[in-house]
C-alpha cells in the first residue's frame, strides 16, 4: 500500500512521530511519503499520489487546518484516514467532526502496525487498541517499555524531502515520557491515560542512541546535536556514563540538552562537559517559591538558583533558561526579578513564554474554577508569545508583563544604569513593535550563536 503522512508545519526539528511510523510502516512492506501542508497541498498530493491510507500527525493547534485539507482531499481520491498527535490523544471528543476514519491516542507505534495490517487485508480496524472509530473508543495498550525493540526513526522521510537535509542542527531523543508531574504540562492526561499500563519515563539503551546518531550523521549534515527530551539526565548515573565514553569516541559533535536546574551537580556537568555539552536548556519558570512548587506544582528542590545557574557556566556550558511569566496569583515583582536573577547568575540567554492554561491540564482546572479565563481563550501554545488573557490581571499588568516577555533578555545584559532605565521602560511604555523587533533579533542571535552552535 502507500501510506501519505502528512503534517500542519515542519520546524527545525525532524517530526519524529512520522518518522518512527515511516518505520513501522516500511516494515510491512508499504511505501511511504510526506506532505507538509505548509509548503504542499494536500488535495494536489492525493491526486498524484493516490494513497491507500492517509495518516495525519496533529498538535492542538494544527488541528483545524488540517481537518480542513483533509476533507478537501477526500472529495478527489478515496482514501483510509487516521490521526495522531496530542489532539485525538488529548481531544477525543472531536472525532466525529474531524471526518476521520480512526483516531490513535497514545504511543502509536503498535497501533498503527496493527491498523495497517487490517487495512491491508481489508478487514475491520475497529477492535485495535488505542483507536477510536464510528464503533467507539478502545483502550489504550501497555507502553512499550523496551524502547530498543523500535526500528530506527526513518528520518528520510523528513529530512530528504525538507529543508532539514542541509540544516546543520539534528534532533535526537533519548528517552520518552516524563517522572515528574507539572501543573501546566499535559503530560499528566498522558499518565491518567496509562495508569497501570507501564512504566512512563523509559531510556533507549546509549548504544541504540549512539548508533541512530551516527546514521543520521553518515547520511546528512550534522554540525550540532539537540537533545529533544523533556529531561536529558536527572544524575550522573551508568547511562551518562557510557554516553559520555561513546559519544566523545563515535561523535564528538557539540550538543544541548535539557535539564532540571535543582538537580544540577558538578559530578553531571563534568561528565556533560566531556562529552562536548555546548549549552543547556532550563526552566526556572518563577522567581517566587510559592509559584514554582504550589501553583505550578514543579516540586523543586529548596537551592539558590543564582548560585546553581552560576555552577554550570563556571564549566563553560552556555545557558538557556525559560521563564513563565504570568502565571495565576503571581505578582509584578514576581516576573520583573527574573531579569535581576538572569543579571546574578550571568544567564546566557533568558528567555520568556507567557502561561497558557491548556485544557486537560491541571493549571487549566484551577483557572476555571476561579474564574481567570476569558470566554474566548485560546487553549493552545500561541498565546505562549503573546500577552496573557487571564482575568486575574489588570490590563497595566498585562502590558507590564509583555513587556518583561520583549525586552527582559536583554535589559539583563544591560551594565548600570542602563539597566534600570531598561526596567523603568518595561513599567512605563506600553509594548510596541519596536520592542519587539528587538527582542526577535536577540532570539535570533542568541539561538542561534550561543545556544545552538550554527553559524
Amino acid at each position: 500500500m502507500k501510506v501519505l503522512f502528512t503534517i500542519n508545519q515542519l520546524d527545525y526539528a525532524d517530526h519524529i512521530a512520522i518518522a518512527y511510523l515511516s518505520a513501522i510502516a516500511k516494515q510491512l512492506g508499504h511505501l511511504t511519503f510526506f506532505c507538509n501542508l505548509a509548503t504542499d497541498d494536500l488535495t494536489e498530493t492525493v491526486k498524484k499520489i493516490k494513497p491507500e491510507v492517509v495518516a495525519y500527525s496533529v498538535n492542538v493547534m494544527s488541528y483545524p487546518v488540517v481537518k480542513d485539507a483533509h476533507q478537501k482531499a477526500r472529495k478527489v481520491h478515496e482514501f483510509i484516514s487516521i490521526m495522531g498527535g496530542p489532539h485525538p490523544t488529548y481531544s477525543p471528543e472531536t472525532f466525529k467532526e474531524s471526518g476521520m476514519d480512526a483516531y490513535c491516542r497514545g504511543e502509536g507505534e503498535y497501533a498503527f502496525r496493527d491498523f495497517l495490517l487490517r487495512v491491508a487485508k481489508g478487514e475491520p480496524f475497529d477492535d485495535v487498541l488505542n483507536l477510536i472509530t464510528k464503533k467507539g473508543a478502545n483502550p489504550v495498550r501497555p507502553l512499550i517499555q523496551n524502547l530498543d525493540e523500535l526500528p530506527f526513526p526513518d528520518r528520510h522521510l523528513t529530512l530528504t524531502n525538507s529543508f532539514l537535509k542541509n540544516t546543520p542542527k539534528k534532533t535526537f531523543y533519548t528517552t520518552r515520557g516524563c517522572p515528574f508531574a507539572c501543573a501546566y504540562c499535559c503530560n499528566n492526561h498522558f499518565k491518567e491515560l496509562y495508569k497501570e499500563k507501564g512504566t512512563i519515563f523509559r531510556r533507549f539503551s546509549v548504544e541504540r542512541v549512539i548508533r541512530e546518531i551516527e546514521e543520521v550523521r553518515a547520511n546528512y549534515r550534522m554540525d550540532f546535536v539537540k537533545f529533544g527530551d523533556d529531561l536529558f539526565a536527572m544524575s550522573a548515573d551508568d547511562w551518562l556514563k557510557e554516553f559520555t565514553e561513546k559519544y566523545v569516541k563515535r561523535i564528538g559533535v557539540p550538543f544541548n540538552c535539557y535539564l532540571r536546574f535543582d538537580r544540577i551537580s558538578d559530578e553531571m556537568l563534568i561528565l556533560l562537559k566531556r562529552a562536548g555539552c555546548f549549552s543547556v536548556h532550563l526552566s526556572v519558570d518563577s522567581t517566587s517559591e510559592y509559584i514554582r512548587n504550589e501553583i505550578l506544582q514543579r516540586n523543586f528542590l529548596k537551592i539558590d538558583m543564582a548560585e546553581n545557574l552560576k555552577k554550570i557556566k563556571s564549566y563553560g556550558i552556555n545557558i538557556w533558561v525559560n521563564y513563565m511569566l504570568a502565571a495565576p496569583e503571581s505578582t509584578l515583582q514576581d516576573d520583573l526579578s527574573t531579569i535581576k536573577l538572569s543579571r546574578q547568575a550571568k544567564v546566557t540567554y533568558p528567555s520568556y513564554s507567557t502561561t497558557v492554561p491548556m485544557k486537560g491540564t491541571q493549571l487549566y482546572k484551577y483557572c476555571v474554577e476561579r474564574g481567570y479565563l476569558p470566554p474566548d481563550h485560546k487553549s493552545d501554545m500561541s498565546g505562549c508569545w503573546g500577552k496573557t488573557d487571564l482575568l486575574c490581571f489588570s490590563r497595566r499588568e498585562r502590558d507590564i508583563r509583555y513587556n518583561v516577555f520583549l525586552l527582559g533578555a536583554i535589559v539583563s545584559k544591560l551594565p548600570f544604569p542602563f539597566c534600570d532605565l531598561g526596567m523603568l521602560i518595561i513599567k512605563k511604555v506600553p509594548p510596541n513593535r519596536f520592542f519587539r523587533k528587538i527582542r526577535d533579533v536577540m532570539y535570533k542571535y542568541y539561538i542561534e550563536n550561543k545556544i545552538f552552535e550554527l553559524n
